[in-house]
């Protein structure tokens, strides 16, 4: 008969179980949407839009992008006070960070 993962989890070392509870909890934290970036860092879209200098539908209209320019969303990022990095992961080697992705108004001077 097939185990159910809670008994599953119930059959290992305590220390075990709370490690796997912990990376369980980092991988959901790691993927977060714009709109949750945001709000875990208590910002709301006013704010945003003060940082970006656009109005607030439109801060609303970037969260909700699922396609986007890259400059767009490196310019969201960086008002939060952070950086983007892309990372390719193809099979067989260890993650790339890409380069070269520059803001097409820096380019532009």
């Amino acid at each position: 008969m097939a185990k159910s993962l809670d008994q599953v989890m119930k059959g290992l070392p305590a220390a075990r179980r709370q490690k796997i509870e912990q990376r369980g909890q980092e991988l959901i934290e790691d993927q977060m949407t714009l709109q949750e970036l945001r709000k875990e860092l208590n910002l709301t879209q006013e704010a945003m839009a003060g940082l970006l200098d656009m109005k607030q539908a439109n801060i609303s209209k970037v969260e909700k992008r699922a396609d986007m320019l890259i400059s767009t969303l490196r310019g969201y990022v960086e008002a939060m006070g952070g950086t983007l990095e892309l990372v390719a992961r193809l099979p067989g080697r260890s993650p790339v960070k890409l380069e070269g992705f520059r803001d097409l108004n820096t380019d532009c001077k």
